[in-house]
């Protein structure tokens, strides 16, 4: 299975329109944008998941979070979480 990653924008944030400010979002430095653009839902998991990620210094304190099970996630989810890391922290 390959999985392409898109860089977040107008057109693929449109669906999610009614839920936020997309102009304010896309000025974000965080990584919220990032998964919403490559088909996370914008729920309170989500959020959460980016303000681990956007708190942590490294990958591994990510993968470490006493506050969300990184592991459990579905290995579908996690693939996508590295390809999106690649892309962010590039």
């Amino acid at each position: 299975m390959t999985t392409t990653i898109v860089h977040p924008s107008i057109e693929n944030l449109q669906q999610f329109s009614d839920s936020f400010d997309i102009e304010k979002l896309l000025q974000s430095k965080g990584i919220l944008p990032w998964f919403l653009a490559n088909g996370w839902n914008y729920d309170d998991e989500s959020c959460l998941i980016a303000n681990i990620i956007d708190e942590s210094t490294s990958l591994d304190e990510v993968w470490d979070s006493k506050e969300f099970d990184f592991n459990a996630l579905s290995d579908e989810s996690k693939e996508k979480l590295n390809q999106i890391f690649e892309h962010f922290y590039l």
